[in-house]
Order: structure tokens, then sequence, then C-alpha cells
């Protein structure tokens, strides 16, 4: 299974972030980190399928893409919501690209 955490880096200004993927290992309680990327790198979220609850989704980074599977469709769009959130907070300049995401993800607004 793989998990995935926003964390914060510092509380300096300006705020760093990170995202964090994890996996847990069948028959384990801990958590080993696989991948990590600074918010900054993140240039494009892919739901892929806006009309279906799906587990699955993309990200494109910088220089990296990656195929990502939630623990559930719930899971994922609370992921997007926070990830949408605090790239609206804590990124000024390049803001990634949400695509194929139900509009409930940015609050209505459809994408």
């Amino acid at each position: 299974y793989f998990f995935f955490f926003l964390c914060p880096v510092t509380n300096k200004k300006p705020a760093q972030a990170s995202i964090t993927k994890v996996k847990q290992f069948e028959g384990s309680t801990s958590f080993v980190r696989r991948t990590q990327w600074m918010l900054e790198q993140l240039r494009q979220v892919n739901g892929i399928d806006p009309n279906r609850d799906s587990p699955e989704f993309d990200l494109l980074f910088e220089n990296a893409f990656d195929q990502w599977v939630a623990s559930t469709a719930s899971e994922k769009c609370t992921f997007f919501q926070v990830l949408h959130h605090t790239c609206q907070r804590y990124l000024t300049d390049k803001k990634p690209e949400f695509i194929n995401c139900q509009s409930k993800i940015m609050g209505g607004k459809s994408v």
C-alpha cells in the first residue's frame, strides 16, 4: 500500500512543503520512505477519470512522472483537497495544473 504525506519542512518564511511517498508492507506496522519531492516541483495532478470514483491518480513533477494508488477513492479526494489548498497557500509562482479531477475536490469549481 502506498500512503502520502504533505510535510512542512520549515515554519520560516517562505515555508517549504514536500510530498513524500511511503509504503507499508503487508504484515508490518512501519512505513518505508520511497520517494520525496518538494511541492515546487509538482507540475500536474491527474485524477485520471473525473466520472468515476477510483483510487488511482498520477503526479507529474519537474523531472519525474509517478503513478499513485490511494487506499480508497475517498482518501484520494481528501489528498487532492489538501494538496490543492496547500498549493494555493504556499506556491506563489507556478501552481500545478489539476486535470481530470471531480469538481467537489476544488470546492465546486469545475476542473
